[in-house]
């Protein structure tokens, strides 16, 4: 009786078959791969998530294994309301913004190392997400981490685990997988729409008037043959505006650059690079210095037993060890421009030495941005 009543109902209802899948949405996000630090990009694709140890080999096709750089952006949808503690794992250098926020700023050459952050985010809304990431040489490592508040916390010690002598070693500590993460959406433009004009009458073409009767010379009427017209005018050659102007002289350029003061550089001595200075409290490399520094990679080429000092410099201005670690940062930045358009690295050794050495008067704000330098040595 029962399978009966079950065939009856399924012959009302109809075979129950599988709802159709929707697709899901695509998880991960956006990755550019570049050439150096983000000077030429090589490759796009989309990441999971970003949990990268390559050591030494490509992290991508086309992409070299050393002296690149990689920039992630897209949206993080946090699954709970609370405090998220972060935590990257790099090598070299990386830096993290949330919602345009700086959360890490290890922008820098290092060794494989450790840093943690916390945020407190809103379950369900979404986060602007944009990480930056460079390697120059050896390890690369490149992990983004988080401990979410949704998680159930580490067992307490007590006496049924010996006071944490037998307790279970566990950990909150996760990397973010692509559900949470999605790439940026794409910019949509809304399509240009042609207005319509009226359409005006066409001008009607006047009529053309008769041409008008041939004039008979009265003269020739009267003698019957051709009348000798008004003597031949010489020619008047006008001079143009630009042929009466005096030519220019011709400009001489002074070849005065870093490749030809590197041309003949002897041991000891020292070449400054006046076209490389520094904004203050950066170790980015100006765009106007790109020239001069590819004269310069261009004049060592050649010269592979040439040794340099890269020695950077800053002004005096705030504190000592902060001001010596920058001027690290940017002899750092210029040798790693060198090494990527194909100078040795053995070749170039990069050593701050903060504002020890200034070459202006610091206490002078017109004379003070010629200490933010780099200069050559040679040893």
């Amino acid at each position: 009786m029962i399978r009966a009543c079950l065939l009856f109902a399924v012959l009302l209802t109809g075979p129950m078959l599988p709802a159709q899948a929707q697709p899901a949405a695509p998880a991960g996000l956006l990755a550019e791969y570049y050439e150096g630090r983000f000077e030429r990009r090589l490759l796009v694709r989309r990441d999971a998530t970003i949990n990268f140890d390559w050591t030494h080999r490509v992290p991508a096709p086309g992409v070299p294994p050393e002296y690149f750089s990689v920039r992630w952006t897209g949206t993080l949808l946090p699954p709970a309301t609370g405090q998220y503690v972060f935590h990257i794992t790099v090598d070299d250098g990386m830096r993290v913004w949330l919602d345009d926020k700086l959360l890490f700023d290890e922008w820098r050459e290092q060794p494989v190392a450790r840093f943690t952050a916390a945020a407190t985010l809103v379950g369900g809304r979404p986060y602007r997400l944009r990480v930056e990431y460079f390697n120059s040489i050896l390890d690369t490592r490149a992990r983004l981490t988080w401990e979410r508040p949704d998680r159930p916390p580490p067992e307490p010690s007590s006496l049924a685990n010996g006071y944490g002598l037998f307790q279970k070693k566990t950990s909150r500590e996760e990397v973010i997988a692509g559900r949470f993460l999605a790439p940026p959406r794409p910019v949509l433009k809304a399509p240009v729409v042609a207005a319509k004009l009226p359409r005006l009458p066409m001008p009607q073409r006047p009529a053309a008037d008769p041409p008008p009767a041939p004039r008979q010379n009265p003269v020739r009427a009267a003698t019957g043959g051709p009348v000798p017209g008004p003597p031949a005018r010489s020619p008047v050659v006008r001079a143009s505006p630009s042929a009466a102007r005096p030519t220019p002289p011709a400009v001489t350029v002074a070849a005065d650059t870093a490749a030809a003061r590197v041309a003949s550089l002897a041991d000891g001595q020292a070449v400054p690079l006046p076209e490389l200075l520094f904004v203050r409290g950066s170790a980015a490399l100006p765009p106007s210095a790109y020239p001069a520094l590819d004269a310069l990679a261009a004049a060592l080429r050649p010269r592979p037993a040439l040794r340099l000092r890269v020695e950077g410099h800053t002004d005096n201005i705030g504190n000592a060890e902060l001001n010596r670690q920058l001027s690290q940062q940017r002899a750092t930045a210029a040798c790693l421009y060198l090494t990527a358009h194909g100078v040795p690295v053995a070749q170039l050794r990069p050593v701050g030495y903060g504002g020890i050495r200034p070459v202006a008067d610091n206490s002078d704000s017109a004379q003070r941005p010629r200490n933010r330098r780099v200069v050559l040595v040679a040893e």
